[in-house]
């Protein structure tokens, strides 16, 4: 076999063995948090517009799954979303379901809010989302996701916003991700990540159902 094809054949199943999925998360049976808060102390680790376009590290999150796709208001949702590495360097996310994971002794604490969109001819509404946490110090509860990994993270999401019935609307998600550092002296963390569209469902908005 011909120097270049071995040489193509090799990069392909490297990089096919690196593409897999590494952790499945199931919140099923988390108690939603209903307050969508974005953390008051640390810092975003998305990038903004400028930043974005010399980010080495980038994530994409999919839809794989939502049911029911015709959706009632206040009713629950189950959803499965793909958080992918997409980026050419490792990235570090929480994959604690607990608050307390983020409280660590020392080291660094990670948020990440995986909420789930829905575009509407006026801009997009927030349906729900799903919340991880994690921190260095406390094992098992963040994961260093190199480029082609990705997790699942499985959940039931109560539908806080709604829109028109009768009308139809596409729901994906994206990551907000957030950083804090827990220690005597602060340390330099990781750079920012830019989002990738990713993988969406159609929905169908439905009227508030009828109690018999």
């Amino acid at each position: 076999m011909p120097v270049k094809a071995v040489l193509f054949v090799s990069f392909f199943f490297g990089a096919l063995l690196s593409a897999q999925e590494v952790q499945q998360i199931d919140l099923t049976a988390v108690r939603e948090n209903r307050d969508f808060r974005a953390p008051t102390l640390g810092r975003s680790m998305n990038c903004d517009t400028e930043e974005g376009t010399r980010a080495l590290r980038a994530v994409r999150v999919s839809v794989e799954s939502l049911a029911p796709t015709h959706i009632h208001p206040k009713e629950q949702i189950s959803v499965i979303l793909k958080v992918e590495n997409y980026g050419k360097v490792p990235i570090v996310l929480p994959v604690g379901s607990d608050v307390a994971d983020l409280h660590p002794e020392n080291g660094f604490g990670y948020t990440a809010s995986l909420p789930l969109m829905a575009g509407v001819p006026n801009g997009t509404i927030r349906l729900g989302w799903l919340e991880l946490y994690g921190s260095t110090w406390k094992s098992n509860t963040t994961i260093n996701l190199e480029p082609g990994e990705w997790i699942t993270v499985r959940g039931n999401i109560t539908v806080h916003n709604w829109y028109e019935s009768g009308q139809s609307a596409v729901a994906y998600s994206n990551l907000l991700l957030y950083q804090r550092f827990f220690g005597d002296s602060p340390e330099v963390g990781e750079n920012c990540f830019r989002q990738v569209s990713g993988g969406a469902i159609t929905v169908h908005f439905n009227g508030l159902r009828q109690s018999p």
